[in-house]
């Protein structure tokens, strides 16, 4: 027996299955459990919110932007929750001013602190479109570059490297976390008991092919259950090729519609 959980993102699926864990066994000493380091908690944990911001990614944005907004050098704030505040109000009034227009405005955003003297800048996210781009770029100035959403692997280097900015910011000065619109739509999840073991060649159903290079088998000896994760993806429907009309029927048609038309003359007169 084992959990498999499923969370639905659009054409996608993320599948998740870990075997129950061992409560105990009659007659038997109990297997003292080990505590698992901050490291590998940390890195679960990060792990874990990239993959939710992935499928949030997958789910919202379909041709998207990843813009940089930068300050020019005079203008750089020197702490952390300055520029925090300079990103939330230039979201806001986007969104703001946006919907007076009656238009969608979906982002996600992150501030962080670069590498060269240590100058702070943001990391946003879009949906591709030209007006929207062009709102922002006039709330914020000409201090932005501009490139298209990296889809290759279902946008998850993408989403790695935006949790990366929020952990490397926690360690360093101040709390980062990424901000999101209210209005993006969340991953359905579903969770099912199975029967048997889990299989290391997951049974993909019907109408789906598995994402390549997102199988993974593994093993946690500190609770020692099994887990196991990959994604599906749905198979486009093949074009449905119209049947060839037999050349009988097509001249008997033919002729049945030259007969139609020789009744419908004599009826007139």
């Amino acid at each position: 027996m084992y959990i498999r959980r499923e969370y639905f993102a659009g054409n996608h699926v993320l599948i998740k299955n870990h075997s129950a864990k061992v409560i105990g066994i009659p007659f038997k000493q109990r297997i003292k459990r080990m505590r698992e380091t901050p490291e590998a908690m940390k890195k679960y944990n990060n792990a874990k919110r990239a993959e939710k911001l992935q499928l949030l990614i997958m789910l919202n944005f379909d041709q998207g932007f990843h813009i940089t907004l930068d300050y020019p050098k005079e203008d750089r704030p020197q702490t952390y929750e300055e520029a925090e505040d300079n990103l939330k109000k230039c979201l806001y009034k986007t969104a703001r001013r946006l919907k007076r227009q009656g238009k969608e405005f979906k982002y996600i955003a992150v501030t962080e602190r670069g590498k060269k003297a240590a100058a702070l800048h943001h990391h946003v996210i879009i949906e591709g479109k030209s007006d929207i781009l062009e709102e922002l770029m006039h709330n914020w100035g000409s201090h932005m570059k501009i490139s298209t959403m990296y889809q290759e692997g279902l946008y998850k280097d993408l989403a790695e490297y935006l949790v990366k900015i929020e952990t490397k910011e926690e360690l360093a000065k101040g709390k980062s976390k990424y901000h999101r619109s209210r209005n993006l739509k969340k991953p359905v999840e579903k969770t099912i008991i199975m029967r048997g073991p889990i299989k290391d060649d997951p049974l993909i159903p019907k109408g789906f092919k598995l994402v390549e290079n997102s199988l993974v088998n593994g093993f946690n000896e500190v609770i020692g259950v099994k887990h196991q994760k990959y994604m599906i993806e749905r198979c486009p429907e093949p074009k449905k090729v119209p049947k060839s009309v037999p050349k009988s029927d097509a001249k008997r048609n033919k002729k049945g519609s030259i007969w139609e038309s020789i009744k419908k003359l004599f009826r007139r007169r």
